[in-house]
């Protein structure tokens, strides 16, 4: 029998469009209010001082006499908030013919994505890459950078990658430097736990964290697989897995691998071969953000113009960074 419907489709089947934007995961280290020390209000230069220890000032009385003993230096470090900007935008005409060009408002309004998915989307990629950003240029961070990536402001591996934390960091020789084992992992954090200095030993557990990067946190994590020290070093805090090394929380930098991929900072050459794994034992409130706002993801705004038909997001904010102490910071590196 002959059908009662014949084909006379000219269009192309290519299948449904599922109405959603999937978000590729952004890995990036813990919130910065938790992890350092934020100073708010810094308009551009602000001066932090630092007074050292007073030590060995008790002197037996043998008689009456003002002879005196002890001092202490009281420094100063300037932290530099240089001015930051995003500056992105987006024209309609960029998805014509494609599925997305549904979700386009209709009549006037037509060029205005604000308030849909794909003004969504650009929204929600730019906030995850300041918050990812600004981690990346407080470690790696380099004004003598030829890369416009890495030259606004120093980072914490440029102003330690010289004195004190540079000349007394730990290095171990590992079978590949690239890939630390188990083993390795562990050596590397007791060989730096021990060799910190006194001041840093000193400081509680809970105000410190352990920075490794992400193979070397992973290799770390092998010893604790299938024992008993699982639950006693891993616990679950807001849902998140906490790993700690003698009471000291790790915190893996995802940033670094890309730091270290871009660039070459002091602190991880030895030898003139740049490696690419290691860990930092600090004192939180050793290290210091500095910026004008709270929150640099969440300083920006989004608009549309009529004139340029195009929706723009724009973030401005200061941010800079400064270590106090070289006492309390221990670099670990392989090689």
């Amino acid at each position: 029998m002959a059908n009662v419907a014949t084909n006379s489709i000219a269009a192309t089947y290519s299948g449904a469009n599922l109405n959603e934007i999937f978000y590729e995961p952004v890995f990036r280290s813990d919130d910065i209010m938790r992890n350092y020390r934020v100073i708010p209000n810094v308009k551009h230069k602000m001066n932090v001082y630092t007074s050292a220890a007073l030590t060995k000032i008790v002197r037996k009385q043998a008689a009456c006499n003002a002879a005196e003993a002890g001092t202490f230096n009281v420094d100063d470090k300037v932290l530099t908030a240089g001015r930051m900007r995003v500056a992105l935008s987006q024209c309609t005409d960029q998805f014509y013919g494609t599925y997305i060009e549904e979700m386009y408002r209709s009549g006037v309004d037509v060029n205005n994505i604000e308030g849909t998915q794909l003004a969504d989307a650009i929204v929600n990629r730019a906030v995850n890459g300041i918050a990812q950003d600004v981690v990346r240029l407080a470690w790696g961070g380099d004004t003598a950078s030829g890369s416009s990536d890495y030259n606004q402001m120093d980072g914490w591996m440029k102003l330690m990658g010289s004195g004190t934390p540079l000349s007394s960091r730990t290095e171990l020789s590992a079978v590949a430097p690239t890939a630390p084992t188990a083993a390795e992992a562990l050596s590397l954090l007791r060989t730096m736990y021990d060799s910190a200095p006194a001041a840093l030993q000193q400081v509680p557990a809970g105000d410190k964290k352990i920075f490794v990067s992400p193979k070397t946190y992973n290799a770390y994590l092998e010893n604790l697989e299938g024992t008993s020290a699982d639950l006693a070093i891993t616990n679950q805090q807001d849902g998140v897995l906490v790993v700690k090394f003698r009471g000291v929380e790790l915190v893996p930098m995802y940033e670094w691998d890309t730091i270290l991929a871009d660039t070459d900072p002091a602190m991880f050459l030895r030898g003139g071969v740049n490696g690419t794994e290691g860990a930092c034992y600090c004192a939180v409130e050793n290290l210091i953000i500095g910026s004008d706002v709270t929150d640099p993801e969440g300083s920006f705004k989004v608009f549309y113009d009529d004139l340029e038909e195009k929706m723009f997001f724009r973030g401005y904010f200061k941010l800079g960074v400064q270590f106090l102490y070289p006492s309390l910071v221990q670099w670990g590196i392989f090689y």
